[in-house]
């Protein structure tokens, strides 16, 4: 009788497990699909407090950090004139907590690379320092996984917004956004939650390059 107890709490205890962990997945999907139909930035900034209550709530689930990070990184680039440095402020302890978590992610160390080079869009003078560590994650995370088009996009950004006298520039990149075209063209992802965003930035950075032809 005792056995079948403890078996009994056992499974009771698995189960609500599974329905806690099934609840915060759909609660985060549903999050990032109101997210991808909107440049708003209140409604960014919204969403991203939603994923930080559930990052809050499940603390070691490394998915919910980096969303929340994630999250407040994009909205500063859809930001109102000084409301950029307040977001990154935000993304910063999520995009730590993921990288702290998941320190061999190439999604953790895209996104560190990314949170870096929105603190230099937030302000352009940080880009001496904060630059060559952007680029130095970038590289890590396509050390990673060489699959990965986030990466490669990261890379190709900071190159690209680095000026030719420190190593960049335009033509230094154009190899790079070749490279980050081929990944996104065959990347598929394995799930709905596994991070797929970066399409839409890569396109408007061809953009930037098809103008100067």
């Amino acid at each position: 009788m005792r056995a079948f107890i403890t078996l009994l709490l056992v499974l009771l205890t698995t189960g609500l497990i599974v329905k806690g962990q099934t609840d915060w997945k759909d609660t985060l999907k549903g999050e990032l699909e109101q997210l991808n139909t909107t440049t708003d930035f209140t409604v960014w900034q919204q969403g991203a407090e939603k994923i930080g209550q559930l990052a809050t709530a499940h603390p070691e689930e490394w998915l919910l950090q980096y969303y929340t990070g994630w999250a407040y990184t994009q909205s500063s680039f859809k930001a109102p004139k000084g409301q950029a440095e307040p977001s990154t402020d935000k993304a910063e302890p999520y995009v730590k907590k993921a990288l702290d978590l998941q320190p061999g992610n190439t999604e953790t160390l895209t996104l560190m690379a990314y949170w870096l080079s929105a603190r230099i869009n937030a302000n352009n003078s940080r880009g001496i320092s904060l630059g060559p560590d952007s680029r130095n994650y970038s590289d890590k995370a396509i050390a990673a996984d060489s699959a990965n088009p986030r990466a490669y996009l990261m890379k190709a950004l900071v190159i690209y917004h680095t000026p030719a006298l420190f190593g960049g520039g335009k033509k230094k990149a154009a190899p790079i956004v070749e490279e980050a075209g081929q990944r996104f063209a065959e990347f598929k992802p394995k799930n709905e939650l596994e991070p797929h965003w970066g399409d839409e930035i890569f396109r408007e950075l061809e953009k930037e390059f098809e103008k100067g032809n």
